[in-house]
């Protein structure tokens, strides 16, 4: 609350970088292993930045039903292939949790997007899952509270509690071989198995 935007060293530190780690130079295809996380206030200085070093940057499902924001990063119709797309964060709901809280115009926006992709599940958790998976994103990640399909109870962390974080765990045998051959599925369908 009290903090203040600083300058940071900006591409200094990520060339000290990929001197120590990368074998060849940045702006020249893969070189440093990080995903940068463009949450939040994002400036277009750090766009550039992000862009000029080829890091992906993050797309969240969850943010990309807002009506009054058409131009979000986050809605479904302008996701980018250099992006690694994810259900939700560890800091919201889990997806059944957030999708069963929904009304009026960001449930239709959801379910129109689900439509248009085609999906048509029966437990939402999973429509989402194969939403994202449409996503033209490179890499998809699902937490494994919306595989389960669990609801709030199970959600990770919340930002606005000052406590009771951090305390769902999964117990032991919980996913399944037929959540594996669901999951397996729904990556083949669309196209993000090495073997598809």
């Amino acid at each position: 609350m009290a903090g203040r935007w600083r300058r940071g060293p900006g591409r200094a530190l990520f060339d000290a970088l990929a001197r120590e780690l990368c074998p060849r130079p940045l702006g020249r295809g893969p070189g440093l292993p990080l995903v940068a996380e463009d949450l939040g206030v994002i400036t277009p200085a750090v766009q550039r930045l992000r862009d000029e070093l080829e890091l992906p940057g993050m797309i969240v499902l969850q943010f990309g039903f807002d009506p009054a924001d058409r131009h979000s990063p986050h809605r479904p119709e302008n996701h980018l292939e250099h992006r690694l797309i994810y259900t939700s964060t560890h800091d919201q709901d889990t997806v059944r949790g957030w999708y069963e809280t929904l009304v009026g115009a960001r449930r239709e926006l959801v379910d129109r997007a689900l439509a248009s992709h085609g999906i048509a599940e029966q437990q939402s958790w999973w429509g989402v899952i194969r939403l994202a998976f449409a996503s033209p994103a490179r890499v998809a990640i699902v937490a494994a509270q919306d595989v389960l399909g669990l609801g709030s109870e199970a959600r990770m962390n919340d930002p606005a509690r000052a406590g009771a974080n951090w305390r769902w765990r999964m117990d032991p045998g919980t996913l399944t071989p037929a959540l594996a051959r669901r999951l397996r599925e729904a990556t083949e369908e669309a196209g993000r198995s090495p073997i598809s």
